[in-house]
């Protein structure tokens, strides 16, 4: 269990920036909703949960994989494809439809400044 936390530390410390710069999206999608923004700023504010709350649990998440295929008798192709296969299925349950629903977000913003205009 010792290990567990030494190899957490490290993982974490590398997912601060991640975790600030999701946070500061939500602060901003915050403050656009409750100046009256439309369905884009919501739709940019669960995109930038949803990538917040995968950032925040990734080093534990890993951890948890790791700990999970290391106890069982494997050889080391098949602990590699298992927490490949597990991390790919966290990643897109979570990431997925973050940076599908970022990008209609802004897909949704841009489009209606255009055809004001037009």
């Amino acid at each position: 269990m010792e290990s567990y936390f030494t190899d957490l530390a490290p993982s974490i410390l590398r997912n601060i920036p991640d975790v600030v710069v999701w946070l500061t999206g939500i602060v901003l999608a915050v403050i656009m909703v409750r100046r009256g923004g439309g369905k884009p700023e919501k739709l940019l504010l669960i995109a930038c949960s949803l990538m917040f709350v995968m950032q925040l649990f990734n080093p534990f998440v890993n951890q948890l994989i790791r700990w999970l295929v290391m106890e069982k008798g494997m050889s080391n192709l098949g602990r590699a494809q298992a927490m490949g296969l597990l991390r790919s299925i966290y990643s897109t349950v979570l990431g997925i439809p973050g940076i599908v629903l970022l990008v209609c977000a802004f897909w949704m913003r841009f489009r209606k400044k255009k055809e004001a205009t037009a």
